[in-house]
């Protein structure tokens, strides 16, 4: 029988101390919306480990939401580069490694490319105009907002940030 990864974490409510699962850890969350409600007791807490989309920038969001992805990409890439660069030390001929170096070359352009079509895709996506519009709602709500900036703080690029100074 297959091990199962953990798909979620404990959440201790500060109120009534129950504990009970939190499924964003599963969707690999760690930007939303940072109150998380208690079954038990039915009071809102605040989770420091999720990020509210509005108050942090585009390239922020990007780098926070897809950082495991492009993490493992990079990872990969390096390997492959380790294992052909063993082979060449091991078979020493120079014209393989001059297309060797000519591939790797190839390859960390390739993986820019993606990098930079894949975000440009992804800010401009429905999704992410959803979850900023959620945040912005959520984030309408003066004692919330003034709760969330001073924990979390507030880029100076965000989309918060830009509402702000554009309504004065």
């Amino acid at each position: 029988m297959a091990k199962r990864m953990k798909d979620y974490q404990i959440f201790k409510c500060p109120f009534c101390r129950c504990d009970y699962y939190d499924s964003t850890a599963r969707d690999g969350k760690k930007v939303g919306n940072p109150m998380i409600e208690c079954p038990q007791c039915g009071k809102k807490s605040y989770r420091k480990t999720i990020l509210e989309p509005a108050l942090i920038s585009e390239k922020r969001y990007f780098d926070i939401r897809y950082s495991s992805l492009y993490g493992n990409l990079r990872i990969g890439l390096i390997l492959i580069y380790a294992v052909f660069l063993f082979f060449i030390l091991v078979t020493m001929d120079m014209v393989l490694s001059m297309c060797f170096i000519a591939s790797a070359i190839l390859l960390f352009v390739m993986y820019l490319m993606i990098r930079m079509f894949h975000k440009r895709n992804v800010l401009r996506s429905k999704e992410y105009e959803k979850e900023i519009t959620r945040s912005l709602e959520r984030l309408s709500d003066t004692a919330y907002a003034a709760m969330v900036i001073k924990t979390q703080g507030m880029d100076a690029d965000s989309v918060y940030f830009y509402e702000l100074h554009q309504n004065k």
